[in-house]
């Protein structure tokens, strides 16, 4: 019967194992030394030598005549190992006996005595497969098994494997072969078996088998079943290489922006059954190589190509780029990821085409399109009055010294203080606090971006000449700043006294029933909020917020006042974000409708109610006699 090249050829010693020299060297010097483990793992990628290395081993330390580490081959031990009529090396496939009963029945045969050689090995090729039932049945026996068991784990997933099993073994990690190994061990095996492979058809299976030595025999296998003249040809005709021009035909009309080409040259391959999937797959990898390509010094790194295609490659990725090969292996993995989710294949792959012949630049610019028109307010340092004047409308007296109105502020010209002539008829608005504080100073924002005092502290400064008696509740206006203050650039930086927080916070601040305007950026803020501190979210998604002409005034109910109060980097969030939203910085404080206006509507409502009645009250005279 015959056998294939990758059986018949697989290493019966430990010289025989192409590529793994350092771990070979190490069992080797294990078993001279008497220092045999009782359980190992062996870890790499397919056709490494995994299976092989644990069947050498377990010849090795049951050989009756052993070189220099190395099994003899020629004993009733080796020779009963190698055509399986010795039961004391067992060869476990997890991938099909991966229960627990499965792990049980084989640590009960563990407690009998090997009958034959002196070790009882054990090896579980693809452990990875055993399920966590059965990890568990073995972690006991794997630590502390019998004197006379070896355990041989070999696994291509090691991420798979539980951390307690790792623990329990001794590592050996199994590199990719290199291609000149490959190319050697193939031209060997060749020759055994009177065959006439050429170098470059060497050459052309090393790259194709991409580092994994039974791939290159079963390539080998395939070609010496048609011919036993073998050349570059003949492999690329029987490896299924013959032509893969379409992967660069779509690259070209996808660089040329021609998405036309590149979706009929899709066509034509659907109509030839090319599943769309595999496809896909393909343009990633041929992509990466274009990527590598077009790095400097990775040309060392591509495998598994042609030397025609390599050549196509070295020319073509530079003229690519580096981004747009990335862009397209992006692009084409979402795609990908969306064909596993259930979506139309061709459809995903064609709509992955179109984007990739668009230009980058006009995606781009569509993209970021939004954000200037979002951000553009903070660019430069600006007068406070000219970032509020949209919502700052509450009248302000200028100072007592001015001889003449002033006019509003301008954009183009800084002023010191928000200042705008006063409305011709507003009588009725109730008067400001007297503890309220000149309006800010001019300041850039880069300054006074953290320069907001706390929620419920007072300003640390005195009060400023004009403020220094309280101001009667008949007076209805706002002490300004003075007429000529210090330049901004000539002051020290006091921050903590330039934005003082509201003074009085034990009690509801009362403020100008029309000099109080809401805060126009408050929407903006609290949806930045949902993203940063949703607690804090939670507590503002249905507040208001208003502004008085010196500070945002929180409208958010007693609950977030409590919870504002004692959190000071709540407070240092909302100041920081009103000033990058705004494009200034403002302090916070607590908004409640004056107290008297609620109770004068109550009384109007009930003077209303007994008017009705048929008595005769006024309501001035009901607001005298209460005053």
């Amino acid at each position: 019967m015959y056998r294939a090249l990758y059986r018949k050829w697989r290493p019966q010693r430990f010289e025989d194992v192409v590529g793994q020299r350092a771990i070979v060297t190490a069992l080797k010097n294990q078993i001279t030394a008497g220092r045999v483990g009782h359980a190992y793992l062996f870890t790499g990628v397919r056709g490494t030598g995994k299976t092989t290395c644990a069947k050498i081993f377990a010849k090795a330390v049951n050989c009756l005549h052993p070189e220099g580490g190395d099994p003899c081959g020629k004993c009733e031990i080796c020779k009963g190992i190698d055509n399986g009529s010795l039961l004391d090396v067992v060869e476990m496939d997890a991938a099909s006996n991966n229960g627990v009963d499965d792990i049980r029945d084989l640590r009960d045969e563990t407690a009998y005595t090997p009958s034959a050689c002196q070790y009882k090995v054990y090896i579980i090729d693809e452990v990875h497969m055993l399920s966590t039932a059965a990890f568990n049945a073995l972690l006991k026996t794997l630590e502390e098994p019998p004197a006379h068991v070896i355990f041989i784990l070999a696994t291509t997933e090691i991420q798979k494997v539980p951390a307690t099993i790792l623990s329990r073994c001794q590592r050996y990690d199994f590199t990719r072969i290199g291609p000149e190994d490959i190319a050697r061990r193939v031209e060997y095996i060749a020759g055994e078996e009177k065959l006439e492979l050429t170098s470059d058809g060497a050459e052309l299976i090393a790259r194709l088998a991409d580092g994994a030595l039974r791939d290159a025999l079963s390539i080998l296998d395939t070609c010496a079943g048609v011919t036993a003249k073998i050349d570059a040809d003949v492999v690329r005709r029987m490896a299924g290489v013959t032509d893969r021009s379409y992967l660069f035909h779509i690259s070209d009309a996808l660089e040329a922006q021609d998405a036309a080409a590149a979706l009929a040259q899709l066509a034509q391959l659907r109509q030839q059954s090319v599943d769309v999937k595999r496809l896909t797959e393909e343009l990633i990898a041929h992509y990466r190589a274009l990527m590598l390509a077009a790095l400097p010094g990775g040309q060392a790194l591509l495998s598994g190509v042609s030397p025609e295609e390599e050549t196509l490659y070295l020319q073509k990725g530079p003229e690519m780029g580096q981004r747009e090969a990335i862009r397209a292996i992006r692009t084409l993995g979402t795609a990908l990821e969306h064909m596993t989710r259930g979506s139309d294949q061709r459809i995903e792959l064609e709509l992955a085409l179109f984007s990739l012949s668009e230009p980058p630049q006009q995606m781009q610019a569509v993209t970021v399109q939004p954000v200037p028109a979002r951000t553009a307010q903070p660019e430069a340092p600006r007068p406070f009055a000219a970032a509020v004047q949209p919502f700052a409308s509450a009248p302000v007296q200028p100072a007592p010294a001015a001889t003449a109105p002033q006019t509003p502020a301008a954009v183009a010209e800084p002023a010191p203080a928000v200042q705008e002539t006063p409305p011709p008829a507003a009588p009725e608005a109730p008067p400001a606090p007297a503890e309220e504080l000149p309006p800010m100073p001019e300041e850039p924002p880069v300054q006074q971006g953290e320069a907001a005092l706390p929620w419920d502290e007072p300003a640390p400064q005195a009060p400023p000449p004009e403020q220094s008696e309280p101001v009667s509740q008949s007076d209805q206006s706002v002490p300004a700043e003075p007429a000529q203050p210090a330049p901004a650039a000539e002051e020290p930086p006091a921050p903590a006294q330039e934005h003082p927080a509201d003074p009085v916070l034990t009690k509801p601040r009362s403020v100008a029933q029309q000099g109080t305007n809401p805060f126009p950026y408050w929407g903006q803020i609290v949806q930045k909020l949902e993203g940063i501190d949703p607690m804090l979210y939670m507590y503002l998604r249905k507040s208001k917020a208003y502004f008085d002409g010196t500070r945002v005034l929180i409208d958010g109910g007693k609950t977030f006042r409590d919870f504002i109060r004692v959190n000071k980097d709540s407070q240092k969030l909302i100041k920081k974000l009103i000033a990058e939203v705004s494009g200034v910085p403002v302090p916070i404080g607590p908004y409640e409708p004056k107290a008297a206006e609620k109770t004068a509507s109550n009384a109007e409502q009930s003077l209303l109610a007994l008017e009705k009645l048929g008595l005769e009250v006024s309501i001035e005279d009901t607001a005298r006699k209460k005053r």
